[in-house]
């Protein structure tokens, strides 16, 4: 097959591409009910890009001769992949996997120079719908779109680059082979891309990096026979355990802990590449598992993102020396993939994690409140009604002590008012967004005198309104919660609040000059108790990245002290 023809040829895979994902974009709008709002942004594209393929087809079937039509395609598809992009969505885009394609095209047959153009393209793209979502968005979610995205993009550019002359080849002869298998490879790393950036569960992911990785060295030609994969993965011990595994075929192997010292594993994550290896019954680390016992060649490549090395995944092969230096870059290409995907998922789960925590809090403060109101306000108006009645047949039978009656019922429903409007305050009090900090936790504090006659002193000279408001809220509620656990358990006579700025750190802290407690004690019974009152301040302050220490000794009062980073110096 002469130049002519193979350039000819790849133009018609590529042309029936394009009819495939024109196919897939009309049945994803019309068919997903999530993406029905597309259906008018994208009627004009369709119609746009079907008539331009269209056009390509004609050309090609009439065998017209020209030149500039790769050219003319490639700068099309980008411009046209884009558009689609920005009128689907942006970030928010279900095609965003689509110009993996076209990189991968501009790559192998322009060069890694223009492949990389490309994919800058998408990676702008991406970082401009990001600065415009950045506003009103939830940040986090935001951010972690775009690198996902951008990640994609620019590791398509680099698996082009180095497959590239792989596909290309030296040879004429190498060259047809070469040009034959490239649809396959490039459906490899489409499958790879598509597989692990559309899923954030954290298994799916380490299972597609065996079940894909074991593809993509079919694709190469070699077959490497029977093998055995593993992910091995840190645990909170620092030893590597199988996270996921292929062929395990001894029971108990899946349970094995390594420590990952010596062996190949060792050298591939100290040397950060691929190694190849022998038979794994040689190895002092990966000999303990019986299920490689039959292997004889071996291949390790660590699961790495900057200077942070989170496992290594391993195959071995029953056949002797099956695995090469192709095998290990096709294999480093998609764990370096993986990698950006493991973090997506572990942000999606720690994102998950810290929304659950919030839920948890919003349930408890529910709780909290019906507890309250059925312990005081329900009844106390209870009583109310219950003496309204008794005052009623008094008015008749005996009217000063009625007025007696009623001047104690006026009195009580006095104090079930007050009692109600202290539970509003503590849930949100009004002034705290309308006059700040300092306002709502001496209000509080005058709450306390007037109620219990204690004496909570408030000194705020050193503070100044520096926090957010969100963080104001989640501080006075630390703030309310230490102070009503010194006015129940502490029988102190004081209680003294302190609000201050100290170098780039707020602190807050409520000491009393009560009975104490001893703080160890506290800590290991609560697993048995029901009060997790310290653990809630604990958990409170972490929202807002700051913490709470505890210091208290039986007979010399308590001490509770927050810190939180002002917000300049947040990471």
């Amino acid at each position: 097959m002469n130049d002519k023809e193979t350039q000819q040829g790849a133009e018609w895979g590529i042309c029936l591409v394009r009819w495939g994902l024109l196919l897939y974009i009309i049945l994803d709008v019309l068919l997903n009910p999530a993406h029905y709002d597309l259906l008018t942004r994208l009627a004009v594209f369709v119609a746009a890009f079907g008539i331009y393929n269209l056009a390509v087809t004609f050309l090609l079937t009439f065998r017209t001769d020209f030149a500039f039509l790769p050219t003319l395609t490639f700068i099309v598809d980008v411009v046209a992949l884009l558009a689609l992009i920005f009128l689907s969505g942006g970030l928010d885009s279900p095609f965003y996997f689509f110009p993996v394609l076209v990189i991968l095209v501009g790559t192998h047959r322009f060069g890694s120079r223009l492949g990389l153009a490309a994919a800058l393209a998408f990676v702008l793209s991406s970082g401009f719908y990001a600065l415009q979502g950045w506003a009103g968005a939830v940040r986090a979610e935001l951010l972690f779109r775009m690198i996902m995205q951008m990640g994609l993009y620019l590791l398509t550019a680099a698996a082009g680059a180095v497959l590239g002359p792989q596909l290309a080849g030296k040879s004429d002869g190498r060259q047809g082979a070469e040009g034959q298998r490239l649809p396959d490879n490039i459906r490899v790393i489409y499958e790879m891309a598509s597989s692990l950036s559309a899923t954030l569960n954290y298994q799916r992911v380490l299972d597609a990096i065996l079940d894909i990785s074991r593809l993509g060295f079919d694709e190469l030609g070699t077959r490497v026979g029977q093998s055995v994969g593993l992910v091995f993965l840190y645990n909170d011990n620092r030893c590597l355990y199988p996270a996921s595994y292929r062929n395990l075929s001894t029971a108990g192997d899946e349970k094995r802990r390594i420590d990952g010292n010596a062996g190949i594993v060792a050298e591939a994550i100290n040397s950060a590449g691929a190694v190849l290896g022998a038979s794994p019954a040689d190895d002092p680390e990966l000999s303990a598992f019986r299920s490689l016992e039959a292997c004889r060649s071996m291949l390790c490549v660590p699961l790495r993102a900057g200077f942070e090395t989170y496992g290594a995944v391993l195959f071995a092969s029953s056949r002797p020396g099956v695995y090469t230096e192709q095998h290990g870059e096709l294999l480093g290409i998609f764990c370096n993939q993986a990698t950006i995907a493991l973090q997506n998922a572990t942000l999606y789960q720690s994102l998950r994690a810290e929304r659950d925590k919030i839920v948890d809090k919003e349930e408890e403060a529910r709780h909290k409140l019906a507890r309250d109101l059925h312990d005081g306000p329900t009844q106390d108006v209870a009583a109310i009604a219950m003496r309204l009645n008794f005052a009623r047949l008094l008015v008749e039978r005996d009217p000063a002590r009625a007025r007696a009656e009623l001047e104690r019922l006026e009195d009580l429903a006095h104090r079930t008012v007050k009692e109600i409007r202290s539970m509003l305050f503590t849930l949100r009090p009004i002034i705290l967004e309308t006059e700040g900090l300092i306002a709502a936790v001496q209000q509080y504090a005058e709450n306390i005198r007037e109620d219990d006659g204690l004496n909570v002193v408030v000194d705020a000279e050193h503070y100044d309104d520096c926090l957010d408001i969100e963080v104001q809220g989640v501080v006075f509620a630390i703030m309310e919660e230490a102070i009503n656990n010194a006015r129940k358990h502490a029988q102190a006579s004081r209680i003294s609040v302190r609000l201050a700025v100290q170098g780039d750190l707020f602190v807050g802290q409520v000491s009393d000059n009560g009975i104490g407690f001893d703080v160890r004690a506290v800590e290991t019974g609560y697993g048995t108790r029901g009060s997790l009152g310290m653990i809630n301040l604990k958990e409170r302050a972490e929202l807002v990245g700051g913490s709470v220490s505890i210091e208290s000794t039986p007979g010399q009062g308590t001490r509770i002290t927050l810190l939180i980073p002002l917000p300049e110096q947040l990471p």
